[in-house]
């Protein structure tokens, strides 16, 4: 663990006087590169607004974090590109999208050591708030319960409950009823619990002091209603923000990060785009570690077919070095789930490719790539999505998985993506017809263009880091997002004792009123009294902050009357509204 976790970076920060305005940060974000990389463009957004930010991850990712000018934490050290790339092509053979979501989380969370490391780097560099995906939310939320820390979600994929969409991993699409959409979620929250329940009650029993973690489903679900701010890859623009959906979740736009400071593009790569028309773009991102050889193969022999220009990005290690080679697809060869045909390209063929291809890894950025292309061949996942809309360039999604199925079916309903070839109907030929056909529709691309124009109001990457900001300089808003249990049922409150409800709120009854007392998120403040509340009606609330937004108190008078000795019903408390 780095010596300097704790550093105070930018130099304005020394100088702060009066009200913070800057933050410590701690991401843990585990996953693929297409699910972290959308988020390390939120995480730079905020180190360039002043904060301090830590980003723990992958030991793999560690180069990449530190292209973003971010500090690295070491995370999982298991690489996910190589140790579940054997699950991801076995699983999607026999369809089992679930299962490989499934099999994520308890590659990702079922770590105790893990927990234990991203609690001590926290602790030493006193974070002001924890950021999550959705893959480490099981660590976070951990993490932030035991040291009563702000926590805050940012999510590449729509994960928050709705009855506007079924929960996307394990399916995608829209479903018909609202109600069974919503059920979706309830069923996968409680399916990951039982995968996570023994590591995760054993760390809160050890470190938290709790010895029975009720319902696991619903502590997990505490994650979706907790009233605390929840960020979203995706615009609203093109995507509305369901209406079941509380006022901090918060669709902050599509999350595109801009091309790396300093980087410049290979002389071939400019030399290729020279040379003739724009070319289709096909990559499959991390999706393609399921079957790199075969997707490959598949992609060369739809370019030989159609004639078309073509850039791959692959990360194949047969492209590589001296010893360079042709992919091989051979008769009733399985590329992800499909037999793909009778094409045998030669092995022996030596690293000479077809004039109309260039292949490219992803150290040439897409950002740069795509909209200098007249197509994109993608996965369909929440950056490949946004990439393409932004990029104004019309899409043919290959689907891997539910959430690139339901973007799959959303582009086509824009109007700027052709028919989706899913994975498993993914042969030379398929790729090719489809290839051709979205390159002959003009309407693909007119429309794309005009999305451009929509999406110029998407601020994308400085929507969520506002958000954030925004959430961490006003005090009140902090303390609304610690996770905090929930009390159900009325609880029963005597004129002139003090009930301590939970660890930064205090409530006093005298005369009548309601004194309430509310404790900064670091803990080293003192109280802050926020006013009393006369208790006169069966109900009042008290209103929280001069934005006239209500910290969500319910009292209920009993049925004694008021007086000395009046015993009055606290029926709820959250952190908001």
């Amino acid at each position: 663990m780095n010596d300097d976790f704790g550093a105070e970076e930018p130099a304005q920060r020394a100088m702060q006087k009066g009200p913070k305005k800057f933050f410590k940060l701690t991401f843990i974000v585990y996953g693929d590169r297409d699910e972290i990389e959308p988020i390390l463009g939120v995480a730079s957004g905020l180190k360039k607004a002043g904060h301090d930010v830590l980003f723990i991850t992958h030991h793999s990712m560690k180069g990449l974090v530190e292209l973003w000018g971010l500090r690295f934490g070491p995370g999982n050290p298991y690489d996910p590109q190589q140790q579940y790339a054997t699950e991801y092509s076995s699983m999607i053979m026999a369809g089992q999208s679930g299962d490989l979501c499934l099999s994520k989380i308890i590659h990702l969370n079922n770590n105790f050591k893990l927990i234990e490391e991203a609690t001590l780097t926290c602790i030493k560099r006193m974070t002001d708030i924890i950021v999550c995906n959705s893959l480490a939310t099981v660590v976070g939320l951990a993490v932030a319960r035991r040291l009563k820390l702000p926590f805050m979600g940012c999510y590449t994929t729509p994960e928050t409950p709705t009855k506007a969409w079924p929960y996307m991993p394990h399916g995608g699409g829209k479903g018909s009823f609202g109600w069974s959409n919503y059920l979706s979620y309830s069923v996968a929250l409680r399916a990951q619990w039982m995968a996570l329940r023994k590591t995760v009650c054993e760390w809160h029993q050890k470190r938290v002091g709790v010895q029975r973690i009720d319902d696991g489903a619903r502590n997990l679900a505490l994650l979706h209603h907790q009233d605390f701010p929840v960020l979203h890859s995706f615009s609203p623009l093109i995507l509305g923000k369901p209406q079941d959906w509380g006022r901090w979740i918060h669709p902050a736009g599509f999350w595109v990060p801009p091309t790396p400071t300093g980087w410049s593009a290979p002389d071939n790569v400019t030399r290729f785009l020279a040379a003739g028309n724009p070319p289709v773009f096909v990559g499959f991102g991390s999706m393609g570690n399921a079957d790199e050889e075969g997707l490959a193969a598949v992609a060369l022999e739809a370019a030989r077919l159609t004639g078309v220009r073509m850039v791959l990005q692959s990360e194949w290690e047969g492209f590589r070095g001296a010893s360079a080679k042709m992919p091989r697809l051979h008769h009733k060869k399985r590329v992800c789930g499909v037999v793909t045909g009778g094409v045998k390209l030669d092995s022996g063929a030596g690293p000479v490719l077809p004039s109309n291809v260039l292949v490219v890894s992803r150290d040439v950025p897409a950002q740069w790539l795509v909209p200098r292309c007249a197509l994109a061949v993608h996965s369909g996942s929440t950056l490949w999505t946004g990439l393409t809309l932004k990029a104004g360039v019309p899409s043919l999604v290959c689907p891997f998985v539910g959430e690139q199925r339901f973007w799959s079916a959303h582009l086509e309903a824009l109007g700027v993506a052709h028919a989706a070839v899913p994975v498993e109907a993914l042969t030379p030929d398929a790729l090719a017809s489809a290839m051709t056909g979205a390159l002959a529709n003009t309407g693909l691309r007119t429309r794309a263009k005009e999305v451009v124009e929509l999406l110029a109001k998407d601020r994308g990457v400085t929507s969520a880091v506002d958000i954030v900001s925004r959430f961490m300089q006003r005090p009140w808003d902090r303390t609304a997002m610690q996770i905090l249990p929930r009390r159900e049922g009325d609880m029963e409150m005597e004129e002139g004792k003090l009930m301590r409800s939970w660890q930064r709120y205090k409530f006093v009854l005298k005369d009548h009123s309601l004194e309430f007392h509310r404790y900064l998120p670091t803990g080293l403040h003192d109280p802050q009294v926020l006013g009393t509340v006369v208790v006169a009606g069966a109900e009042v609330t008290e209103d929280a902050d001069d934005g006239g937004e209500r910290f969500g108190l319910w009292i209920k008078e009993a049925d004694t009357g008021g007086g000395k000795g009046a015993k009055y019903h606290l029926a709820a408390v959250s952190g908001r509204e």
